[in-house]
């Protein structure tokens, strides 16, 4: 069973392709419910069987919000090959303003998370931090960065932002 609908094989990557942005809240987390896991969806579509939330239509300059990025920096070595390395925790709020920064967002009173691992060694796995902070300026990059998401693992349910 699948929420998005059926483009008969014309796409590979049907969530990005759809616009559809995802985050998956436990209960003690912002938006999570008591004895439930919360699913939240961000979409240009009505998916049935859910239930529509007031949120902003995108960023607004003084808003504070809160987003969880994949803390990975990437890098190609001298053969090419990509390399991928977490972001250190004494290199985490520089690597955070800039990649708000690259998303258009200029942002104060910025707070980082400490880094914590997902996934499986060997396998897909990511290294998470949850930033936070209060927008100051938007560029024009910046108006699509609510409804297009911030950082990498999208696909995996990250790079959702949600205003506090």
């Amino acid at each position: 069973m699948s929420y998005l609908p059926d483009l008969r094989g014309a796409s590979r990557s049907i969530r990005a392709d759809l616009g559809v942005l995802y985050r998956l809240a436990l209960p003690t987390e912002y938006g999570g419910q008591k004895g439930s896991l919360v699913i939240r969806f961000r979409a240009d579509l009505d998916l049935p069987g859910t239930q529509a939330i007031e949120a902003p239509s995108g960023f607004a300059v003084g808003q504070r919000f809160t987003v969880r990025a994949v803390a990975e920096k990437r890098h190609a070595d001298e053969s090419g090959k990509n390399r991928v390395r977490a972001v250190l925790d004494e290199e985490a709020h520089g690597w955070a303003a800039d990649l708000l920064e690259r998303h258009g967002l200029g942002v104060s009173e910025l707070t980082v998370s400490p880094r914590w691992f997902v996934g499986r060694r060997g396998g897909r796995s990511f290294m998470l931090r949850d930033l936070t902070g209060t927008i100051s300026n938007i560029s024009e990059a910046g108006e699509s960065a609510y409804r297009q998401g911030i950082g990498r693992g999208k696909a995996y349910g990250y790079g959702m932002p949600l205003v506090l």
